[in-house]
Order: structure tokens, then sequence, then C-alpha cells
């Protein structure tokens, strides 16, 4: 019997079972939880901390630093927009084909009732960028077959490890239930950076100053054009003034001086007043410099290089490629290789691990660029790689006759074919005209 009982009408039978483990029906003093949450100066699942700027950080509050909201809605798109195919390994491990027939195809096609694939993907993903966690329960029918994936905020859940080795999870949702506790059987959990094993911790709660001084950075600017100009200063006097006067003048000198309209307006100052400069400009405060610096700092944290969020100036064409085959490399399939062992390790049943295995394609992030896309396609096909038809079929184009054959290049052959070392036929007679 499955561990969740089965909350929606089954859509077809299905003659494969699973068995499932349960939780013990009692519990001693040795079954006793240890809790994976961590104290609150330590707090992985929101990482609210604060910064030295004086602003609380939270994962609500970094995305108002527009490097960390660039970078971690960079990242969840491209990862959605990559296709999750379920694929039959073939007898012999030779090769293997896609298929969208299997059960775990079609669960990963539409994984719940409100979210399309790539909703759910892209949730998923910010949540582990932002929260250092991302958490899926999967909702099983009586005979263990995963029906549908529900996608669990982190606030919502408790990470508990028992001393026998075991990982549950207390969760509250409505599609799921109330205080519940789920074996680690029936939860997708894909971690972020750890520190012990079993529970990640967000990379805002790891770097809160190198965020807050973001936002910090984008205020000052903020209140600078507001202000209208970049020297900050006192009026003084040498009569004595009341209190209404002075309120007075500031309240003119704001009204004449501050705002973005009124900024390189002519200062004209009351008999007796002189301004005196006491702030820093811009320039001295190296105010841009800092802004610049923080984003390549934010953009080191989730592995996303600056070009891809707008900032920095040393992509050029030559370099380019090799730009963006880091940003797949450190920041994409990393993500997705966790996603991929973990719907293997929980959604794949026990006989089926051997010939079933789950890919992310990554093909499809050239989709956007056609010469790139057609040159690799002519070399898989002249070299055999691929069919014609094969490659018409990605491209969402018909087939054409004949197009299936396999071309061969005539300038190559097998190694089986070429002659030893020591063949006679290999020994050619000296040519007479030569030796003359």
């Amino acid at each position: 019997m499955a561990l969740l009982p089965s909350l929606f009408s089954p859509r077809r039978a299905v003659e494969r079972r699973e068995p499932r483990l349960s939780l013990p029906a009692t519990r001693t003093k040795a079954d006793s939880f240890a809790s994976g949450s961590y104290p609150s100066w330590l707090s992985a699942g929101l990482g609210a901390l604060p910064s030295a700027t004086g602003l609380p950080v939270t994962p609500f509050t970094a995305m108002q630093a527009a490097a960390v909201f660039s970078c971690v809605n960079r990242i969840s798109e491209d990862l959605a927009k990559i296709p999750l195919q379920v694929q039959e390994i073939l007898p012999n491990g030779r090769g293997a084909l896609v298929t969208t027939t299997h059960p775990l195809a079609q669960l990963l096609a539409s994984p719940n009732r409100w979210m399309t694939a790539y909703q759910f993907w892209f949730y998923v993903t910010v949540c582990l960028c932002m929260r250092g966690n991302s958490y899926v329960a999967i909702v099983r029918g009586q005979n263990g077959q995963p029906r549908s994936l529900i996608p669990i905020m982190p606030d919502r859940v408790s990470v508990l490890m028992s001393p026998r080795g075991w990982i549950f999870y207390h969760i509250s949702h409505p599609l799921v239930g109330e205080g519940i506790r789920l074996h680690q059987d029936d939860m997708i959990h894909l971690r972020g950076f750890t520190l012990d094993g079993y529970m990640g911790i967000s990379p805002i709660m790891a770097c809160p100053e190198a965020i807050g001084l973001a936002i910090a950075a984008q205020r000052h600017g903020a209140t600078l054009f507001r202000n209208g100009t970049q020297i900050q200063g006192v009026l003084k006097t040498s009569k004595s003034l009341s209190k209404e006067t002075a309120a007075r003048i500031a309240s003119s000198w704001r009204n004449a001086y501050g705002g973005v309209d009124n900024t390189g307006k002519t200062a004209v100052l009351e008999e007796g007043m002189e301004y005196e400069r006491i702030g820093m400009t811009a320039d001295e405060a190296q105010f841009l410099e800092v802004r610049e610096k923080e984003d390549i700092d934010i953009c080191g944290m989730f592995g996303v290089p600056p070009h891809k969020i707008g900032r920095g100036d040393k992509v050029t064409i030559s370099n380019f490629e090799n730009a963006s085959q880091e940003y797949i490399d450190n920041a994409l399939i990393p993500k997705a290789r966790q996603a991929e062992e973990q719907i293997h390790s929980r959604l794949v049943f026990s006989e089926e691990k051997a010939r079933l295995r789950v890919r992310f394609n990554f093909d499809e992030l050239l989709r956007g660029d056609m010469q790139s896309r057609v040159t690799a396609g002519v070399a898989a096909v002249n070299s055999g790689l691929i069919s014609a038809n094969e490659w018409r079929a990605r491209e969402g184009m018909n087939p054409y006759p004949r197009g299936d054959e396999y071309r061969v290049p005539l300038n190559t052959g097998a190694a089986s074919t070429a002659p030893a070392v020591d063949d006679p036929a290999r020994i050619t007679a000296p040519d007479p005209a030569a030796q003359t």
C-alpha cells in the first residue's frame, strides 16, 4: 500500500506494483528524529540574516537587487525550457530511444493539474536558487504508481532524519495534507550547497553582505537622483534663525534645487548665507564601481557569467561560445544532473531502472541559433551519425524518400579493412623511373 493515499481517481489501470515503506506505528525514545532545521542565526530555509548595511537580507528583499533577480530568472528560464526526456535504453546498451508513451514521460509532461512542465521546472529552480532547497511531493496511487508531482514551498517543509538513517519530510499542503510526514521515497529533494548532506543552504544566507551592499548601492543611486544634486552640504549664516525661518529656508531649498528636474540650476542664496559641501560626490564614493563589483560577485554566487545579465565588457565574438558553454557547465548542468538522478531514483520502478533513463536535452538551447543547428546537422548526417530524416524530424520538417539511409564518407573506411603492417600487399616495387 502506498505511503500517501490516492487523492485522485486513477486514469488507467497499472499492473506493476512496488512495495512501499511505511512509518513505524510506535516510536520509542531511540526512534526520535533529529530535525534538519537550522537555528535562527543559520536559517537555511529563509536565508533571513541582517547585513552590515543595516538592511535585512531575505529571499524576498534580495530580489530587489537587480543582479539577483536577473541571475535567478535567467537560470530558471533556461533550465525550464530544456525538454526533459524519458529514454528507453536499447539492448546491449546500443543507444536509447525517446519515449512519450511511458507513464513517467506523461507524468513529466503534465506534473499536476495547474502547472505545465515549463512552469513546474521554473518554480522548482527558483526555490533551489533562492532557498538552497527544492521540494516536490510525489502523490501515488494505491499501487504505488506516481500520479502527480506537487512542488512544496520550502517554508512548509521540515527535514527530519532518524537515527536509522532514513530522511522524512514534515509538510503542509492542501493537495497533499496538513502536517503529514513523508518518507524520502515520496519526496524529490534538490539540494544546493550543503554542510550536512541532507539540507541545502540558501546562497542568500551564505552571502548576505554582498547582496545587502548591492541593495544599498541601488537605494543610494535612487536617493541621489531624487535629490537632484551630487553634492550634500549645509546652508550656514552668522545670523540667528528662528525654527520657523530655518524650516522655511530648508523647504525652499528642496523645492528649488531638489529632484531630477532641478539638476544643474544655479543656486541663489539669501542675504548673508553660505553653502558648504560636506558630502562626497558619486565619483568620490566610486558609486558606479561599487555597483558593478557587487553585480559581478552576485553572478559568481550563482555561476552566471556577467554578460548573461548585461554586465561586463570582456565577452567578444571570439570567446562568446566559450563563455556560453561555461554558463551551461557551471549553472545549468549541475542542477539538471541532480534532477535526473532524483527522478530516476524516486519515480522509476526497480525493475525498470536498468532500461530507463531521464535526460535533459540541452540541444534545445540551440533552438534560436539556426546556423549552429544546420552546421551540426550537416556534420552529423554526412558522418553517418544520424539520417537526414532524423535531423528533419528534430527540426519539425516532413521526411523525404530515401531519407532514412545513412551516409558513409567515401574517403574513409572501417579499421578492420585496413591491411596489416607486414602485409606483402603494402610493399610496392620501386619505380624504375624514380631511380633514374
